[in-house]
């Protein structure tokens, strides 16, 4: 028994030789690999090739719209009929007859009115006597100041050379001053009466009936 045991532990032996050897027997010989695979961390690119830019706008450019600059319009000159013989003096009257009026261009120009003032027109001082009131008889326009009441011992808004032509309704008698603010002008309404302003706001409007003055 023990003789058969060393034999079979020979054979054994023998066997695994075999097997293990020296490397020089013909069984296949196991592959180890020792390099690990490179991880790849980016997709790769192409040679030459430039990251994609975006598109150009294509919305048009706003347009631009010139508007061409014109020199206010000249006066126009004022109707002869109006004129009378002194210079810068123009007169006419309400198609009632009831008001005669002037424009005058002076150093500073003035326009006025004559007539039938309203009753309820204020008592202003007296030019001959210190002291007392007493009605008006014209309603007066100085460019550049406020409209007022007054007396005036001469007519000056009454044409004596004639007749003065009447100012149709809602026509407008425009006489330019010698400054940008002398200019005056004058209309009638057939409600409201005569009104007469500047270039600055001051004016009045007169009838037999009402006033305003500003």
């Amino acid at each position: 028994m023990r003789r058969i045991g060393c034999a079979t532990a020979a054979i054994v032996a023998v066997g695994l030789l075999s097997a293990c050897g020296s490397g020089e027997g013909d069984g296949p010989m196991a592959t180890i690999i020792t390099d690990r695979p490179t991880p790849i961390s980016a997709l790769p690119t192409t040679a030459g090739t430039t990251p994609t830019s975006p598109p150009a706008s294509t919305t048009p450019p706003a347009s631009v719209t010139t508007v061409p600059v014109t020199s206010p319009p000249p006066p126009q000159a004022v109707s002869e009929k109006y004129a009378g013989k002194a210079p810068g003096w123009y007169y006419f009257s309400s198609p009632s007859g009831k008001f005669e009026c002037g424009i005058a261009v002076l150093e500073s120009s003035i326009a006025g009115c004559h007539g039938s003032l309203p009753d309820s027109a204020p008592d202003v001082s007296d030019s001959g006597a210190s002291g007392t009131t007493v009605k008006p008889n014209a309603v007066q326009l100085i460019a550049g100041s406020p409209a007022k009441f007054e007396t005036l011992g001469d007519p000056k808004f009454h044409r004596f050379d004639g007749p003065a032509a009447a100012l149709p309704y809602g026509e407008v008698l425009t006489v330019p001053g010698s400054g940008s603010s002398n200019g005056l002008q004058c209309s009638v309404d057939e409600q409201a009466g005569v009104t007469c302003t500047d270039q600055v706001g001051h004016g009045f409007t007169v009838s037999t009936e009402d006033f305003d003055l500003r």
